[in-house]
């Protein structure tokens, strides 16, 4: 891809609430899908014209990127999707261990019947992921490997815990998706998930951090 990105979708123009938000959101995909490359330029101007709206909103949600991480302002030139270095890629996976271990030990303590039913969640994404690795599809695979760690944080019920792994685990989802085949095997994939949802039922939280681990230095 160019230094300068390629057109998003227009839309008919997008009435406000949370214009800066809708945005950000169709601007985060383009990120995560590589169809803004790493270190190519976004041009605040365009978007607001693909999209309809005026600058301001679109200032607003390439801030919001900014914030995330996902994208960074160089001085004097503009806007660019950051390109993430190998200690990047190390401080993500190990800052999304830490953050999973820390939900863990909360649903851990869960009483039974409510790891059952975050278990029971959790295995419908596994059932989704194994359709996807049997149809061949990595991309998928890997949307929902992202799916099911976001929802195992979300169970632990800690808002701020979510807003924190809901940052990482975007990055994380760019590593893996710009690095095709260079993450551990698909089938791998299913496995630690499998043995995530039965610890997660059987609270057993020494089990969850091993698995979680695995999965991450292989990731």
């Amino acid at each position: 891809m160019s230094a300068s990105h390629q057109s998003t979708t227009a839309l008919p123009g997008i009435q406000s609430q949370s214009t800066s938000a809708i945005i950000a959101e169709h601007l985060r995909e383009r990120v995560v899908d590589g169809t803004f490359a790493p270190g190519s330029q976004l041009n605040e101007a365009r978007i607001a014209g693909d999209f309809q709206v005026s600058r301001g909103p679109v200032r607003e949600a390439l801030q919001r990127l900014i914030q995330e991480g996902l994208l960074e302002s160089r001085r004097n030139r503009g806007v660019f999707v950051r390109e993430l270095t190998d200690e990047d890629v190390a401080e993500i996976f190990a800052a999304r261990e830490v953050l999973e271990c820390a939900a863990a030990a909360v649903i851990a303590a869960r009483p039974a019947a409510e790891r059952a039913a975050i278990a029971s969640a959790l295995s419908s994404v596994v059932s989704e992921l194994d359709a996807a690795i049997a149809a061949g599809s990595e991309a998928r695979a890997l949307r929902l490997d992202h799916e099911f760690h976001t929802r195992f944080v979300a169970s632990a019920g800690n808002s701020r815990l979510t807003r924190a792994y809901a940052t990482i685990a975007t990055e994380s989802l760019i590593c893996s998706s710009h690095a095709v085949g260079a993450h551990a095997p698909l089938s791998d994939f299913s496995s630690h998930h499998e043995a995530l949802v039965r610890l997660t039922e059987q609270g057993d939280i020494e089990g969850i951090h091993a698995t979680v681990h695995r999965h991450l230095t292989r990731a």
